[in-house]
């Protein structure tokens, strides 16, 4: 049995549920997935009382198994208007399950002036406490106050101020194993939806009992060593494990698919300034509290995760990703790592997406809001999303909204969510991907780049994204970090042992993918009955009309390929 702690928002009333059926015992994706469709209508405003926000930790987390304490959250998106689940790592999955949780939901709506709360959830008890000291301030110092109050220990999750006004961008900060709330949920405006239940921070403390009770202990421990082992063994996360996920840089200025000014070009001159070995040779040179490996959950054997320093070696920005070097530098030609990270460190503070806001910030400047590759005026629009200016609004409300103010055709995203850092022209795979996730324009699970022979054709493309769909979904649907896929991807027994040696139930690879497969289905009639069409799973037009610069590529994905794709 797995338990699901419903905590009403207005009364403050907290009950446990129990529940055995195979969603809940898979968790994240599957479960909030499900809970989403299951009991938020489609129809509902996301700011509504009908919306409810859901946490979900997955089938393996509390356990020995590297990288499987990921948290799920669900929700109907405020950003895309259809279902959303994002991920993060951090502890609040652990100590969800040393509390015996499996999920938390967050119900019903309290009046626009009921003053703000914090849900503090015990061993004990579950109650509802002032948050009025926390309104206003930056997630960083949020994090700080609620070490103090409740210690580095507790597992929490808090909101910046972008959240606080209910902007659409705005993510959900989780504590890393340090106590420093820098993991983010960030994508689809999941931050603004706890926000819209007067919930500015949610504290696990860390006086959770519950431990794991192994059907077959001795086989879990070697299941567990298999992975790590599977996972030193595999080449790619070995290279994150060095570089972390900077490495793509490289990869993806070779392939021509580094998004650069506002996704017009796929290469940026002296994209080596902002590459993997140059944040490397950094962060050694610089020492201090600098880390080329760190980890965002504990136990995790690949430690892609970095601390940045500034020159003094001070903590600068952790961690610093591929995605937000690239839509956060190369999308806006800025060629200085210190400039990136320091507009990481603020968009952490304002507790909004890096994505959406640095393309956000992309289309600001095709509008003239200030010229590409001017380090001095990323950082001034940075400070204007964190001090909430009408300006900082229209960027942290996403680069949707941002074009649509700024009188700006070329907008990069996929259902109102800003595309990650893959140019799709320039790889029709991650293009099928972007079109057909039902998240809007989203990577994580569909990621064919690594596998595309030829990616400027679109040919075989449905069927490669569809495989990688179901491969990356695999990881999301059980709680567990992406990369551990690159160690299991043609053969999940590993994970599926585990399962079975933890809770002695027997699932399939085929029974398993068939699960995944409902996933996206439910997710996609979610979508459906939300009111989003297949006419909406469209990029701009300009990306189907003009040529990306270097690789003179149109889009040519038609609205029946994109069809076929989310055909589950």
């Amino acid at each position: 049995m797995f338990s699901t702690l419903r905590i009403n928002t207005v009364t403050g009333n907290a009950v446990k549920e129990q529940s055995d059926s195979l969603e809940f015992l898979l968790g994240g994706r599957t479960l909030s997935s499900y809970l989403v469709s299951k009991e938020v209508p489609a129809d509902c405003d996301p700011f509504g009382k009908n919306n409810k926000l859901f946490f979900c930790n997955g089938s393996l987390a509390g356990t020995t198994v590297s990288s499987a304490n990921r948290l799920s959250v669900g929700a109907k998106s405020p950003l895309t208007g259809g279902i959303k689940e994002s991920n993060a790592g951090g502890i609040v999955g652990l100590r969800m399950a040393q509390q015996g949780l499996r999920c938390i939901v967050l119900e019903d709506m309290p009046k626009e002036d009921t003053p703000w709360k914090i849900v503090v959830i015990g061993k004990d008890k579950t109650e509802l406490i002032d948050g009025s000291f926390l309104v206003g301030k930056g997630v960083y110092e949020k994090s700080d106050l609620l070490s103090e109050k409740f210690g580095k220990k507790a597992g929490c999750i808090t909101i910046g101020p972008s959240g606080e006004n209910l902007l659409l961008a705005s993510g959900l900060a989780c504590s890393d194993p340090h106590g420093v709330c820098s993991r983010y949920a960030g994508r689809g405006g999941l931050g603004a939806v706890m926000a819209s239940k007067r919930i500015i921070a949610m504290v696990i403390l860390d006086d959770g009992d519950v431990k794991p009770k192994y059907a077959d202990q001795e086989a879990f421990r070697d299941g567990a060593k298999t992975i790590i082992n599977l996972l030193k063994e595999n080449p790619v996360s070995s290279l994150f494990t060095k570089y972390g996920t900077a490495a793509m840089v490289d990869i993806c200025q070779a392939l021509k698919v580094l998004p650069t000014r506002n996704f017009t070009s796929g290469t940026m001159e002296d994209a080596e300034k902002i590459n993997a070995q140059t944040m490397y040779d950094t962060i050694k040179a610089r020492g201090g509290e600098g880390k080329t490996q760190h980890a965002c959950m504990n136990p995790c054997a690949i430690q892609c995760s970095n601390v940045y320093p500034n020159e003094k070696g001070e903590l600068l920005c952790s961690p610093i990703e591929y995605e937000t070097m690239a839509l956060m530098g190369s999308n806006l030609c800025i060629k200085n790592l210190d400039t990136i990270a320091e507009m990481n460190r603020i968009a952490n503070d304002a507790g909004v997406d890096t994505l959406d806001v640095g393309a956000a910030i992309g289309v600001a400047m095709e509008a003239g809001i200030a010229e590409f590759g001017d380090d001095v005026a990323v950082i001034r629009l940075m400070n204007e999303v964190l001090n909430v200016t009408p300006t900082g609004r229209i960027l942290a409300s996403g680069c949707k909204v941002a074009a649509q103010v700024l009188g700006v055709k070329h907008a990069p995203h996929v259902l109102g969510q800003g595309l990650p850092a893959y140019e799709p022209r320039g790889t029709k795979g991650m293009a099928m991907t972007y079109l057909s996730s039902p998240m809007g324009g989203d990577h994580t699970f569909g990621f064919t780049l690594r596998d595309e022979e030829d990616p400027i054709t679109k040919e075989g493309k449905v069927a490669l994204s569809k495989k990688f769909q179901v491969i990356g979904s695999r990881m999301d649907a059980m709680g567990t970090c992406n990369f551990v896929r690159y160690s299991v991807r043609n053969d999940m027994s590993p994970l599926l042992n585990l399962l079975k040696a933890y809770y002695d139930v027997e699932i399939t690879p085929d029974e398993f993918d068939n699960f995944v497969k409902d996933t996206l289905r439910r997710e996609h009639q979610f979508n459906s009955d939300a009111g989003i069409t297949l006419k909406d799973h469209r990029f701009s037009e300009t990306f189907y009309s003009t040529p990306q610069v270097d690789t003179q590529e149109k889009m040519d994905i038609t609205d029946e390929e994109v069809a076929e794709a989310m055909r589950w």
